[in-house]
């Protein structure tokens, strides 16, 4: 088991303070009984997990197989069946379409240049059905800014996590260190600002841009949410 894979048995404590509940009530407006959902750059399932729970028909995807191994523990302890896949968000192939794809929780941010970006819309729009609905959110620069000097530390029973961010231009560097015991485990990561302003859009119609689960978006707004609709 190599130190990634160690990592990944941490996630769910990293990420805690995500409130799942605001991207549930955000995309259930797009969402039918029947609509069947793809949630891109999964993580461990949680989102995937909610919305099996309420009944939709949801699979996930993620580029971590460690990651994508617990989704699929989660699921089986909640006694539900969604399939989960290993594969890259920008280039993955997965012979069926969906009616609503999701992409959140930054991940857009991870994808370091427009064309990366592009790629990902590209490989949305053939997984959609036609008028096929995308979500997706992105920071704002406000967060960006806000990041700067940011750094997080909590203690667990078994183990403590300290989480440092800093700003360089238009990137944000994540380290994230984990201590349990004798074990100290590290993670470095990087995400990009990109200005919505600049994104293409091409082969959608955009229905909604906000910011912070509104219904407008704000200069002071550090999370900007997309909704988009494919061209039929």
């Amino acid at each position: 088991m190599n130190e990634y894979k160690r990592f990944a048995y941490y996630y769910d404590d990293v990420y805690e303070e995500l409130d799942y509940t605001l991207w549930l009530e955000f995309i259930e407006p797009y969402l039918k009984s029947s609509s069947s959902i793809l949630d891109l750059a999964c993580g461990s399932g949680t989102l995937a997990i909610l919305l099996k729970l309420k009944n939709y028909s949801v699979e996930g995807l993620d580029l971590s197989e460690s990651i994508i191994e617990i989704a699929k523990e989660k699921a089986k302890m909640n006694h539900l069946e969604i399939p989960f896949f290993v594969g890259d968000m920008t280039n993955f192939k997965l012979d069926k379409t969906y009616d609503v794809i999701t992409c959140f929780f930054d991940s857009v941010n991870f994808l370091k240049t427009k064309e990366d970006i592009q790629n990902l819309f590209s490989s949305v729009q053939k997984h959609l059905n036609p008028n096929g609905i995308f979500i997706f959110d992105i920071f704002s620069k406000t967060l960006l800014e806000e990041y700067r000097h940011h750094t997080f530390k909590k203690k667990y029973p078994t183990h403590s996590i300290q989480w440092t961010t800093s700003k360089q231009d238009r990137t944000l560097k994540h380290s994230i260190r984990i201590q349990e015991g004798d074990l100290k485990l590290e993670e470095t990561y990087y995400e990009y600002y990109h200005d919505i302003k600049i994104l293409c859009f091409d082969g959608f119609d955009v229905l909604k841009i906000s910011g912070d689960f509104n219904e407008d978006l704000e200069d002071e707004d550090e999370r900007i949410l997309v909704v988009l609709k494919k061209i039929a």
